[in-house]
């Protein structure tokens, strides 16, 4: 197994079909600052909202941050290879095939973003917030490792909040040392969804407090239609550790797989799979993720480790000037994207103070602001090139 050099979980990057929906949900009901607000690396046609984490006293902030892109024409499909690449991606965003552009999940694409709470307490001060402004929420579940609430943003994504605690240590003494089955009241089937469902805070929660605010991720889960398959790529040439092997929760049969990125196995540093042998392969679109990046140190540590995959015959992009961050993409088994990033740096071109209060370009855009951002504006559907 590779040394870990991955540092943890930098960034999560989902499609929507409107970003101004996206902007009152995380803003206004989840309490996350809009920290910039910029185009896509690969064409500048397709706009880009970053949320942050506020920082807490006593508290160490990590660098997570959750990106949409708006992919807005109303009958037509999102490339279905995603944007990795950059003369694919300029040809989709022209021309793109006509169809449903919402994304479903199934083998090879995410499944979940779960943010991070502290306690179980402030899951229900959530469950009470979100209820009272309409949005359904299903749980509180006990997780055996966390507690965890589930709802979807305005197109449709799976989000969860989950606990700090109990962590994965409690059942047992090395991690990932065997296969450990949850007890049959977590399971489905075995739970009472009746009492989950009524379990609440007895007060409204009109506003987010530092008691229950989200700190940033706790971990991020996607779909294998081959758990080994999947464990031997993660751990054996991407260089995870594999911390957790256990039941799928929500389905009878599959396994829930979870590897850290870390050696502190921090909230925010996990990655887990649920195992569903034969399940439909997904398709990307709104109301799903694009893609995750992991995070290395620096430029070199990057390029090592692409150089490093690309000899293991992973099949590797080239590395992309963000502006940001630099990163490569690259496909698990089952052809879910995934990105290894240098660090988020937004204050390149904004200062702390200032982030996420105007529309940032990338100095090669910057001779087409008024064209980009009248497109952004008025949001007109692709028109093809003219065919020779």
């Amino acid at each position: 197994m590779n040394e870990m050099i991955i540092r943890g979980v930098n960034n999560q990057v989902f499609v929507a079909a409107n970003l101004g929906r996206i902007e009152h949900f995380y803003s206004t009901l989840l309490g996350l600052p809009v920290v910039k607000r910029t185009v896509h690396h690969l064409d500048p046609r397709l706009p880009v909202i970053t949320f942050g984490f506020h920082a807490f006293k006593g508290e160490e902030k990590r660098g997570h941050t959750i990106s949409y892109i708006e992919w807005n024409p109303i009958f037509y499909m999102m490339p279905d290879v995603g944007f990795v690449d950059q003369k694919a991606a300029v040809a989709g965003v022209t021309s793109p095939r006509v169809g449903d552009p919402k994304g479903r999940w199934g083998a090879g694409t995410n499944h979940h973003l779960a943010l991070h709470v502290p306690t179980r307490n402030g899951l229900l001060k959530w469950k009470r917030r979100l209820t009272d402004a309409g949005i359904h929420v299903t749980g509180p579940y006990n997780r055996n490792y966390f507690h965890a609430i589930y709802l979807r943003d305005p197109d449709g994504a799976i989000i969860e909040i989950a606990t700090t605690e109990p962590g994965f240590g409690h059942d047992e003494a090395v991690l990932g040392s065997g296969f450990r089955a949850q007890p049959k009241e977590n399971l489905i089937g075995g739970r009472d969804e009746i009492l989950t469902a009524a379990e609440t805070w007895p007060r409204p929660m009109p506003t987010v407090t530092d008691d229950f605010a989200l700190r940033g991720f706790h971990h991020i889960t996607s779909i294998s239609s081959n758990a080994e398959r999947t464990e031997n790529f993660f751990v054996e040439t991407v260089g995870l550790r594999l911390i957790k092997k256990t039941d799928y929760l929500d389905e009878r049969g599959g396994t829930h797989y979870y590897y850290g990125c870390d050696d502190d196995i921090s909230p925010g540093s996990v990655l887990t799979f649920f195992g569903l042998p034969g399940y439909t392969t997904g398709r990307l679109g709104t109301g799903l993720s694009h893609h995750f990046s992991l995070e290395v140190e620096n430029e070199s540590a990057l390029t090592h480790e692409r150089e490093r995959l690309r000899r293991a015959d992973v099949k590797v992009s080239d590395v992309y000037d963000c502006l940001y961050s630099k990163l490569f993409y690259f496909r698990d088994p089952d052809g879910h994207i995934c990105a290894l990033s240098t660090p988020t740096q937004l204050t390149v071109d904004e200062s702390a103070e200032e982030l996420g209060t105007r529309l940032c370009l990338a100095p090669e855009f910057e001779d087409r602001r008024i064209e980009i951002e009248r497109g952004i504006a008025l949001r007109p559907a692709p028109v093809p090139l003219p065919q020779n």
